[in-house]
């Protein structure tokens, strides 16, 4: 670019450059001065209405004409080229005058009062920077201060995770739900994607004031994403700690501006900037430093006179000389009561990839965690003061879910060797003994005698619940519950009771019969139900937070909970009654984060809480697949973006279009997606719910449940045109009792649906789709059953046939794929129920139905032969997908496993995963 011309600018020399473009000093050859020149990326400006919003905001920051704002001359493109001309200011930045020892307090309020002053003046036009940080300010060589890139934030987009200076943003709006700022210097609310306003710049002046007076960083982590959890979840340094000699009214306005809360910062940058304006006098006349060395606070009274300092500094010191005196007796004469330990929170893992599962050691000095940053996942040891880990497994299939034995020889964990079991392995490693052909989530007895393990990780799986113990003599495990208390679609938890005698367990819906909180004996007997997490949770309601999996305190005296609200999962503390499970205080919220708090572990003297906090996203994939042979040809990948959860896919017969569910920031839209040229279109985004979206035959028509928002709310199918147009409710006199669309005839005149009409189980029904006054008369019902709930039924390409799978509503849930003659008639089983098994899909050529299964304990998509001319199954089911990586599986929760089946691709939605391992300590106070 040297020597080249932009419009009318002689490009003369770099400056410098960063994620926001380059910076040339260039000659304006009209007007004959001296400008910066700043060239933006193409792909910044490339949206156009990004370009529209930042024009107008950097205009208006143009327009402010400040002596503390860089001036803006032009904003334009040449040739494809877009840049900014701004003043060409000769001095040096912030960040290079800080360097790694800050600066003197009196030049650092010199420079913070001209900083305050130029963002007074922007949020008196409405205007909040939103990326101030020490390369955004530059101090001239007679010491003016001059506030650059006013707006550029409007441009920011994701950048490398690596570059801790990185300006992030997950969407090119400012809306609330979106990231925007740089890390290191944004605000909590900014990195919660909240919306901001002008106490969100005063968070980030805090955090470069700071810096100016400390040379170091108010937050700071090694990867983005522990910065961002610092900035939500810790303090920074005491300045005093830092700068020795640093006045306290120093101390206190930084402490101000970087509180948490924006409700308890400055609210106006005018009041920070007369405050700064004081404190910068009184250090000039010498008065804070006279303070400093009384050590006395300094007497501050806002526009008014302040009391000779000097006079009073006599009496005082005298006075502070008898109260130390006066304070000294008393330490010694009066008994002091111990203050409780403050709760700190430590990161103990700092690996790429996915860290979980943590268990401490009996001493509390170590934990044991599974980790796949050596290619699939095994079990690691790692002191808590820090070093390199131990690796105790190393087998190529997964071993997770560790947890240490209360004598400390052993652990215990979940691998995926040899399809699947628990095995014990010395805690330093050695020889692995197997001690269970299945089960998940192993936990020691108090005793260490015994461990306990469930049946499945799955979500929202119908089966019966079923937990079970094995001992270390060989012997095979025995079921505790025998299936008298079913998972009813819902969370569920179990652990030991501390008392080592019973097994507590808790279900998720308490409105359900089966809900709530409950022991079991560990000798017999019938489970006994608490009204613990009733209590709880009426508590939480107001916040709509959902309690999760929980541990036991090993004094038995507190729980702890996950909670969940919205997309944030944290981590909460009941205090209860350990023999009657009487709750007695809380609950409690101990972590704070956007993320998902999950995984508790207790070490054994109480005082600590691990957890993992994970980052991820569910995406829908494309496998390469030959459905006529049942099997896939390739590795498959995401089809859908990162940074946005997807679910609920369904593919056209052809396999050219996807539609999708996509969910950002908790805001749910609708989105159609052309598979072989990448086009997305986004049909809707508004209020309205709208799930379970089918495809017509012909892919030229689309058919969904809409859910619109009121009292009462209003649930009907619903149909739109490929591509969106005008959505039209379908079959009006069914709308309060048909509301899942589940399959198109050929014709296009028939819609397979699932009814409730009273007072019966949710039915499989035929619906006209011409509508009309008699559309109620042609409707008829293909498949009911009052024992059973029907979902997910389609038809058979030739339509003949219709598979469906049918949970039972009453006594012991299970699930089962079944197909019925489209004419109706008699049910022809395709699996035994033994499962979870869902979502059924015809091959293109009618002879298998594949569906997905939670057979093999991860969600899986499996497949069965039929054969359409006798009507019967063929042979046994068989498994197509083999995802068994706790950092890469298809969705947990069933509701959301959706299958897509095409000739030479399938499609379900993946979580990819990611976390570390955090500490709390002090929990029990």
């Amino acid at each position: 670019m040297i020597g080249k011309t932009v419009s009318h600018y002689r490009i003369l020399e770099k400056l410098g450059g960063g994620g926001m473009g380059v910076v040339y000093k260039a000659e304006d050859t009209k007007l004959g001065r001296t400008v910066a020149l700043k060239v933006l990326p193409p792909e910044r400006v490339a949206d156009p209405n990004r370009k529209r919003r930042f024009v107008q905001e950097a205009r208006a920051a143009s327009a402010l004409n400040h002596p503390n704002i860089i001036t803006i001359y032009d904003i334009d493109e040449a040739e494809g080229v877009h840049y900014i001309a701004m003043e060409c200011v000769e001095g040096k930045t912030l960040e290079r005058l800080i360097a790694r020892h800050g600066l003197r307090v009196n030049e650092a309020l010199k420079y913070a009062v001209q900083m305050a002053a130029a963002l007074a003046k922007a949020h008196s036009a409405g205007i909040v920077h939103r990326d101030l940080k020490p390369t955004n300010v530059m101090v001239t060589d007679d010491g003016l201060v001059k506030v650059l890139d006013f707006g550029l934030a409007k441009l920011t987009e994701a950048a490398p995770a690596s570059d801790a200076e990185t300006a992030v943003m997950l969407e090119p709006t400012t809306e609330e739900g979106t990231i925007v700022g740089t890390v290191g210097y944004m605000s909590p609310e900014q990195a919660e994607g909240k919306a901001v306003d002008a106490r969100s710049d005063i968070f980030s002046f805090g955090s470069v004031l700071y810096e100016m007076l400390t040379g170091q960083r108010a937050f700071q982590g090694e990867t983005k994403v522990s910065t961002i959890a610092a900035i939500l979840r810790e303090e920074p340094k005491p300045l005093s700690q830092v700068v020795e000699g640093l006045p306290r009214e120093v101390e206190r306005l930084v402490r101000r501006c970087l509180r948490k809360d924006p409700a308890h910062r400055f609210q106006h940058m005018d009041d920070l900037k007369v405050a700064l304006e004081e404190l910068k006098e009184e250090s000039d006349s010498g008065e804070l430093a006279e303070a400093v060395a009384a050590g006395l606070p300094r007497q501050v009274e806002r526009g008014g006179v302040k009391p000779p300092l000097r006079r009073w500094l006599a009496i005082a010191v005298a006075g502070v000389v008898l109260l130390a005196v006066a304070t000294v007796v008393a330490y010694i004469l009066w008994p002091r009561p111990q203050a409780p330990a403050q709760r700190t929170l430590t990161r103990l893992t700092f690996d790429p990839g996915l860290q979980s599962d943590p268990t401490f050691s009996p001493d509390g000095q170590m934990f044991a965690y599974s980790s796949d940053h050596s290619g699939n996942f095994d079990i690691w040891v790692q002191q808590i003061s820090g070093g390199n880990p131990v690796q105790v497994t190393n087998n190529p299939a997964h071993d997770w879910q560790p947890d240490w034995s209360p004598d400390g020889k052993q652990i215990v964990f979940r691998s995926e060797r040899d399809g699947g079991g628990l095995y014990v392995v010395p805690a330093l490693g050695g020889h692995e003994t197997k001690v269970s052909s299945f089960g998940y989530r192993p936990r020691w007895s108090p005793d260490g005698s015994r461990i306990l393990f469930r049946s499945t990780i799955l979500r929202g799986v119908s089966e019966p619940l079923r937990v079970y113990i094995v001992g270390l003599d060989g012997n095979p495990p025995h079921e505790v519950l025998a299936g008298t208390l079913t998972a009813a679609a819902s969370e569920t938890s179990v652990a030991w009771n501390p008392d080592g005698q019973r097994v507590s367990i808790r279900l998720g819906q308490p409105g359900e019969p089966q809900g709530g909180f409950w022991t079991v004996p560990v000798a017999g007997g019938a489970p006994v139900k608490s009204q613990l997490a009733t209590q709880v949770e009426d508590q939480l309601k107001a916040a709509s937070v959902f309690l999760g999996d929980f541990v036991w305190a090993p004094a038995g005296k507190a729980l702890y909970f996950e909670g969940t609200s919205r997309d944030v999962r944290n981590l909460w503390k009941v205090t209860v009654e350990p023999d009657t499970l009487r709750w007695v205080a809380g609950p409690e919220r101990l972590t704070t984060g956007p993320g998902q708090d999950t995984t508790l572990a207790v070490s054994m003297d109480g005082k600590k809480l691990a957890f993992v906090t994970r980052t991820g996203s569910v995406r829908i994939w494309s496998i390469p697949f030959d459905a006529a042979k049942g099997r896939t040809t390739g590795e498959g990948q995401p089809v859908t973006a990162a940074g946005m959860d997807a679910d609920l896919p369904d593919l056209t017969r052809d396999g050219g279009k996807l539609v999708f569910e996509g969910i950002r920031a908790g805001k749910v839209s609708l989105w159609e997606k052309s598979l072989p040229d990448g086009r997305e279109t986004l049909l809707f985004a508004d209020s309205s719910e709208r799930a379970f979206p089918r495809w017509s035959r012909d892919g030229t028509r689309l058919a969904y449940r809409r859910r619109r928002p009121g009292t009462p709310a209003s649930t009907s199918i619903a149909v739109l045109p490929a591509g969106g147009g005008s959505e039209e409710p379908l079959l009006s006199p069914f709308t309060n009792m048909c509301h899942n669309p589940w399959d198109w005839s050929a014709d296009g005149k028939w819609m397979l649906a699932g009814c409730r009409r009273p007072p019966g189980r949710a039915a499989l029904w035929l619906l006209p789709l011409s509508g009309g006054p008699h559309a109620e008369t042609e409707a008829r019902v293909v498949a009911s059953n009052p024992e059973y709930n029907l979902w997910q039924g389609r038809f058979s390409p030739d339509d003949r046939w219709i598979c469906f799978n049918a949970v039972r509503a009453t006594g012991i849930a299970g699930s089962a794929i079944n197909v019925v003659p489209a004419a109706g008639g008699d049910w022809i089983p395709i699996t035994d129920g033994k499962h979870h098994d869902d979502k059924p899909r015809w091959s293109p050529d009618g002879k298998i139905i594949y569906f997905v299964s939670s057979r093999g304990g991860f969600m899986n998509v499996w497949g069965r032969r039929f054969d359409p001319t006798l009507g019967k199954p063929v042979g046994e089911p068989f498994q197509v997908t083999r995802f068994e990586s706790p950092g890469r599986m298809p969705s947990d929760y069933i509701a959301y496993a959706e299958l897509g089946v095409a000739a030479n691709r399938l499609v379900l939605p993946i979580m990819e995963v990611s976390g570390s391992i955090w500490m709390l300590e002090n929990v029990d106070q």
